[in-house]
């Protein structure tokens, strides 16, 4: 008999006649020879197997123990960002998310004119200066880096939110001397006077805010989601997205406002308070068996299920513009298992279809026992959600794009290999319409996964 002590746990290999068996052995000896026996032989295989799936969950426990620590680290950052300041009035703030939910709406008024009139200049001259190509291969204008600016550094500043993250914090924006600039862009003076007018507007809004009732609550800010719809004259596609979320990164508040149509339809709420606020664009003929597709390549796991399903297929592009349709009755369902897309496309949807009755969850855990778990939505410096060995490498969630090679499949193992704010765990939304539809949307799943290797939900 051969003890053998392998990531610290001793397991005990018994001499057969050609080879060992493995059985647990609780012995603190490293390595020893049975006395009786003079000779022993091994079969180097099933041993070196056994090493390797040991390493293998070794390397997955590691994982999880560093993905578990970043929870703790952005809830701790959180909490301490609060300022230890939790004492709301009753009198004036009986419903402060909605309160909340209203000044967001005021907001999006507020930025509605200048950002129609940027949208019209770039409409005319997309190739003036107005707009650039950004590393990640999406547009960015002018546009994004004020509106955003002018939210968080005016509207929401002040220390009245444990954090603020938004989708262009790496840009440098001047509103303060002129010329007007916007990293490397420069304003044209024509716009001068909207952008002061709008700021102006967005300072007095900011008073709206009490100082303490939401310093527990982390915001995600999108100023425009559809920038490459906005960047190519299909405003009607574009939203503005504001989401608030709990100390537990759960979306509890959220504003989506379509800046370029007219009217202007938006939706916004808060579930806790029963509040569900909005102008809609509803659809003449719903569509509850519509399955809403991006008009990216659509996976073969998605494919299969939409014909297990018999959904039709309903093209649609941005993120918030896709959940305004599940509101309209433009689409009954939005499932994917592949991303592109980021937490701050999810935050205020989330909280906004939860308001209207709807879902919008990660599918890993939907698909293994219907659980509606919404994503992570705090501050954060390595991905909340983040599973090892289930997410594939792609060129938009990888965090060091030359890590990244084009036909190579990678199951990623590392958390920090994926972009923070990455949504790699695939979605599943729903309208309060379709809510019923969930076993048997969760039974074809199960059938279609089950089919074979390309049935199943490949995670990006």
């Amino acid at each position: 008999m051969k003890n053998l002590i392998v990531s610290g746990i001793s397991l005990c290999l018994l001499q057969s006649s050609n080879s060992f068996s493995i059985v647990p052995s609780f012995k603190p000896h490293a390595l020893t020879r049975s006395s009786t026996s003079s000779r022993f032989r091994t079969e180097i295989g099933p041993t070196k197997q056994v090493i390797a799936d040991l390493t293998d969950e070794n390397v997955a426990l590691r994982n999880e123990l560093i993905r578990k620590d970043a929870i703790i680290e952005g809830l701790l950052s959180t909490l301490q960002a609060t300022a230890m300041t939790t004492q709301v009035d009753a009198i004036h703030h009986v419903t402060p998310l909605t309160d909340l939910v209203n000044v967001a709406k005021e907001a999006c008024d507020a930025v509605t004119p200048m950002l129609q009139a940027f949208y019209e200049k770039i409409a005319e001259n997309k190739d003036g200066g107005s707009a650039k190509l950004k590393n990640d291969a999406t547009y960015f204008t002018i546009a994004d880096g004020i509106v955003q600016h002018m939210f968080i550094e005016h509207l929401l500043s002040g220390g009245k939110f444990a954090q603020i993250v938004g989708e262009e914090d790496e840009s440098e924006i001047n509103i303060t001397t002129k010329p007007y600039m916007v990293d490397d862009l420069v304003v044209p003076d024509e716009f001068n006077g909207i952008i002061e007018t709008t700021l102006s507007k967005l300072k007095a809004l900011a008073k709206k805010i009490d100082d303490t009732a939401h310093r527990q609550l982390t915001v995600f800010v999108d100023p425009i989601d559809g920038t490459r719809e906005f960047a190519t004259g299909h405003g009607e596609y574009v939203t503005i997205l504001l989401g608030f979320n709990d100390p537990t990164g759960h979306p509890v508040a959220g504003m989506m406002y379509r800046p370029l149509t007219e009217p202007c339809y938006w939706a916004g709420g808060a579930a806790s308070e029963d509040c569900k606020l909005g102008l809609l664009d509803m659809a003449e003929t719903p569509h509850p068996k519509g399955m809403l597709v991006t008009d990216g390549k659509v996976s073969p796991f998605l494919s299969q299920l939409i014909d297990e399903l018999g959904y039709e297929r309903i093209n649609s592009v941005a993120s918030g513009n896709r959940a305004m349709m599940l509101l309209e009755g433009k689409g009954g369902a939005y499932i994917r298992d592949t991303g592109g897309f980021a937490k701050w496309d999810t935050s205020a949807a989330n909280a906004v279809l939860e308001a209207y009755g709807g879902c919008m969850a990660k599918l890993p855990a939907f698909l293994e026992d219907r659980t509606l778990e919404s994503y992570t939505h705090l501050k954060t410096t390595k991905n909340l959600d983040f599973n090892p060995n289930q997410v594939h490498l792609t060129l938009s969630n990888a965090k060091d794009k030359s890590q990244w090679m084009k036909g190579v499949d990678v199951l990623v193992t590392d958390v920090t290999t994926i972009k923070e704010y990455s949504c790699c765990q695939g979605l599943v939304a729903l309208d309060k319409e379709c809510m019923d539809d969930l076993p048997a949307i969760h039974d074809a799943m199960l059938k279609v996964k089950s089919e074979g290797l390309w049935s199943k939900p490949v995670f990006t």
